[in-house]
């Protein structure tokens, strides 16, 4: 945790927080993807997993670069699981107070997790009945606690403003989600199988 907050022989954290991405990363994945089974377990999953397979569409809320993560991770997550993605940037959703249903699963995304706009539409989407899934670095946030599963992206501190770790570290999570949500899926199978090999490189 120390070394995470000094800058050592780089001149500022931007630049010496590029080069721990792939410690990151690989933290993200750490203990979670079975590079020889070709599988992945997300224990904080575990209990939610058949409902969030039959739910009628995955919609991502988040702000900022949590939002431009689900950007990127959108296309591989629909492919695997074959089911809907809506992507919401919390603030635009809290001005229109969108339609959530029963049927929905909701992830939120928030480094610190403790976004306000992203929490506000937490509160939402539980009192609509959503499943809420939660995608956070801070073991112990509001999202954290609030959100009936989710995924701790295990990224460190990032203290540069310019994000870098906390921009790839969700999408692995999102990706390694699809990956297990779509195991029970022969069709996708050497779609997955490919992606876990790649994730190991």
């Amino acid at each position: 945790e120390l070394d995470q907050i000094m800058k050592g022989n780089f001149p500022h954290f931007m630049l010496k927080e590029i080069y721990e991405q792939t410690e990151s990363i690989t933290n993200t994945m750490r203990g979670r993807v079975n590079f020889d089974a070709k599988q992945v377990t997300l224990g904080g999953l575990s209990n939610f997993l058949s409902d969030i397979r039959r739910c009628r569409r995955l919609l991502f809320i988040a702000c900022g670069t949590s939002f431009n993560s689900a950007v990127a991770a959108r296309p591989i997550i629909e492919e695997l699981t074959q089911i809907p993605v809506a992507l919401e940037n919390a603030s635009d959703f809290l001005d229109r107070w969108a339609p959530i249903f029963r049927d929905d699963a909701c992830v939120f995304i928030s480094q610190s997790g403790e976004t306000a706009d992203t929490l506000s539409a937490l509160n939402w989407a539980k009192k609509c009945g959503a499943i809420c899934i939660g995608i956070t670095n801070t073991v112990g946030s509001a999202i954290a606690r609030l959100t009936d599963c989710g995924v701790h992206i295990n990224a460190g501190v990032e203290i540069g403003v310019a994000s870098t770790k906390a921009y790839t570290s969700p999408i692995i999570a999102m990706v390694m989600m699809a990956l297990q949500l779509s195991d029970d899926r022969m069709a996708s199978l050497q779609r997955r199988e490919t992606a876990i090999q790649d994730m190991s490189r």
